[in-house]
């Protein structure tokens, strides 16, 4: 082996052997749809397979909170026929390993939670899942709608624009 060949495999093979397996948007689109897929067929099995053993999942500031798949276990399996998860859309950054989704999870009413997700991955496994959500209309085009609504805020209910030409 010359010695510029060598040099080289000193120089890289660190940087390819990090250890971490880096998931791409492919990687984190299969693994949200999967969990969707659980949910809505009441696999929880399915469903938890996209998580690390110790994941956390939590709903902030202090709504759910779940760690390990020994917790998340019993609050999958809690889910029967009538829920259903859904999302419109899915965003991921390779470099920093997180992603965003927006989903519904209805349950068998006229009503549903609306909202965001925020993951973090590592080895190719969901590490932490936040989400945020709104209680809303099951029908997403209906809860995204600005029509015929009765807005809690809106310029109408804020005070009149403070006159600063008076400092």
């Amino acid at each position: 082996m010359n010695y510029w060949t060598l040099l080289s495999l000193i120089v890289l093979l660190p940087a390819c052997e990090t250890g971490e397996e880096r998931a791409t948007e492919n990687d984190f689109e299969k693994l949200m749809y999967n969990i969707a897929e659980g949910w809505s067929t009441q696999n929880t099995d399915q469903a938890i397979s996209s998580f690390s053993q110790d994941a956390i999942y939590m709903e902030p500031p202090n709504i759910q909170y779940y760690r390990g798949h020994q917790q998340l276990r019993p609050y999958f399996d809690e889910l029967d026929s009538r829920y259903k998860m859904t999302f419109h859309n899915l965003w991921f950054n390779k470099k920093n390993q997180t992603g965003v989704g927006e989903y519904t999870f209805s349950y068998g009413k006229d009503t549903s939670d609306v909202g965001m997700v925020v993951v973090e991955l590592e080895n190719g496994k969901i590490k932490f899942w936040r989400e945020y959500q709104r209680k809303g209309p099951t029908d997403f085009e209906k809860f995204l709608g600005i029509e015929d609504k009765e807005w809690e805020w809106h310029i109408g209910n804020y005070p009149a624009p403070k006159d600063t030409s008076n400092n």
